[in-house]
Parts: structure tokens; C-alpha cells; sequence
């Protein structure tokens, strides 16, 4: 069995070092348009090999992940959909889904099924990559509605192999909750570190930035996602975005009003125990699979044993 990791990033590498453990049969074959990156993926063993090629290292593969940022999806799919092998599973780990179902459906053919797929992280997940960073993730899938059963059971399986929690969900609200909790953040992000370019503290006590302010606007998308990512998912992040600017007024004139002391209070008090539950719930509620799985057809799918011989439920 062979898989095709492109984009040999945080993602990509932990890919193929949970691949490595997980399915230790396959071979895994990276791709990264920096040779650097690429160099990197084969110290740590995330790939067996790697080929400066696109196509070639998707050429034969049983399984493509795209583990790649928004703006590069597109044209990844353009330049690997002629040389994909009948049969061959797709899936991406994009933070967003409908445009990425869409560029599939426009340039896959039709033999070659695409599987949507986001593994949203635990909180503690580190910075750097490891074979353990989607443990008890919680991965959304987004098939279409023409993805062949056996498809949508593999990209299950991969999922739980990984160590996640496989979770189905319709691209268009998968979309919408990400607007909140992945773009808002790194909109939020970006503003304050436009807000602190300008300061002319910046160049005279650079070493006051500290914990809170650096894990706020950390791991901010490439500018070229960013926007197309804005731009695809413009209505659901207005929504949002305008509840924010309403929070805040209500913050600053909490902080305004010499009377309102009670009320800023509140409102901080409120924030740390919608942490606490929230977190709470995390732990005590996992979700579970929206679909049931049956036997060992995942697995069986995902050796590409499909294009062998049928699948048989135990």
C-alpha cells in the first residue's frame, strides 16, 4: 500500500509518524515545494521517501492527503488529478470545507473519491510535530453525497488510527462553527499585532510581550489563506465578527462607566466558567461517530483492498 503525503509541515509530518505506527505496512511517500521541509519529513521518519515531483509522488498511491493551507489546494488538485490511480482515496485537512469540495469536485474524476477531512486539536496539542498530536482529536469529515460507501468508512478508519474521534458533518456548518472558532481567533490575532506594530514600545521593550499576548497570535495562517478563507466563508465571519465588536463595547463601556465596576466583573467571571465548562464538557462528553462503522472495511479500504476484492462484513 502506498500513501502520499503532501505539504511536510506540522501536520504533514505528524501524519506520517502516526502512519508510521499505525499502519507500518504502507509506504509513505512525502512531497513539499521546499526542499527543506522535504529534507526535514525524511530525518524524522515521517516518509520513506520523497519526491520533489507533484504527480510523481502521487502517481500509484492508494491514498492522497493533502495536508497543505487553503491557498494551495486548488492548483494541488489540478496537478495531481491526471496521474491519480483509479480507486485512490483523497482527503485534506483544510480548516475549511466547501471551497475545498468544490475545487474536488471540479477537477477529481469521477473514480477518484474525495473525503473532506479537519482534525481540530486538543488544546495542549504542542507546537511541533509528533506521531501522538491527533490523540483524542476530534477529525470532521465531509463527504459528498457521491462519495462510495467504502470511502467514507476508510477515511473513518484512517481517522481512528490516528488516535481521533471521527466526526461527520455537512461542509457548509462545519464552516460556519470555524468562522468562530478558528478564523475569529486569527483575525483577533492579527489585529492585535497590527495594534502592537504601531506601538512605539515595540522596538523600545521587546521583551515585555509575554505569555498571554504570544499564545493569542500564534499560529496565524499564511496571508494568501487567510484572505481566500475570509473571502469563501465572508458571511458566516461577519456574523461573528459582529458579535465580537458587540462583546466588546459592552467591555469598554463596562470600563468606561465609574458605576460599572460590578458589570465588568461580571463579565470576566462569566468568560472564565464558559472556559471551565467548556472544558469540562470536552473531557466527560466525546463525540462519537455520527455514522455507524461495521466490521473491518475501513481498514480493509484503506489498504486498497477494495479494488481486489469485495468487502465482507464479520
Amino acid at each position: 500500500m502506498r500513501i502520499a503525503i503532501v505539504g511536510l509541515r506540522k501536520i504533514g509530518i505528524s501524519l506520517g509518524l502516526a502512519l508510521r505506527e499505525a499502519v507500518p505496512q504502507a509506504q509513505r511517500v512525502g512531497h513539499d515545494p521546499d526542499p527543506a521541509q522535504a529534507r526535514e519529513a525524511l530525518r524524522r521518519g515521517a516518509v520513506d521517501r520523497t519526491d520533489w515531483n507533484l504527480p510523481g509522488a502521487c502517481e500509484g498511491a492508494d491514498l492522497v492527503l493533502l495536508a497543505l493551507p487553503l491557498a494551495e489546494i486548488e492548483r494541488t488538485l489540478q496537478a495531481i488529478a491526471p496521474v491519480l490511480a483509479e480507486g485512490a482515496l483523497v482527503m485534506d485537512t483544510a480548516e475549511l470545507k466547501a471551497p475545498v469540495m468544490a475545487w474536488a469536485r471540479q477537477h477529481l474524476p469521477p473514480a477518484t473519491p474525495f473525503v473532506g477531512g479537519h482534525p481540530i486539536l486538543q488544546p495542549d496539542a504542542g507546537e511541533e510535530p509528533a506521531a501522538d498530536l491527533f490523540r483524542d482529536a476530534l477529525f470532521c469529515l465531509t463527504p459528498s453525497a457521491q462519495s462510495p460507501a467504502w470511502a467514507v468508512e476508510a477515511a473513518a478508519g484512517l481517522a481512528q488510527r490516528l488516535g481521533a474521534r471521527p466526526f461527520f458533518m455537512d461542509p457548509v456548518e462545519h464552516d460556519g462553527w470555524m468562522a468562530a472558532l478558528e478564523q475569529l481567533p486569527a483575525l483577533l490575532g492579527a489585529a492585535l499585532l497590527t495594534l502592537w506594530s504601531a506601538a512605539p514600545a515595540r522596538r523600545e521593550l521587546p521583551q515585555a510581550v509575554g505569555a498571554r499576548f504570544a499564545r493569542i497570535t500564534a499560529d496565524l495562517p499564511d496571508a494568501p489563506s487567510a484572505r481566500l478563507a475570509a473571502v469563501a466563508n465572508r458571511d458566516a465571519l461577519l456574523y461573528w465578527l459582529d458579535r465580537l465588536l458587540e462583546t466588546l463595547g459592552q467591555l469598554r463601556g463596562a470600563l468606561a462607566s465609574a458605576e460599572s465596576a460590578t458589570e465588568l466583573e461580571d463579565l470576566f467571571q462569566t468568560a472564565t466558567q464558559t472556559r471551565s465548562d467548556w472544558l469540562k464538557t470536552r473531557r466527560e462528553s466525546p463525540l462519537g461517530p455520527s455514522i455507524p462503522l461495521e466490521g473491518t472495511r475501513p481498514l480493509e479500504a484503506l489498504l486498497g483492498l477494495h479494488r481486489l476484492r469485495p468487502t465482507r462484513k464479520r
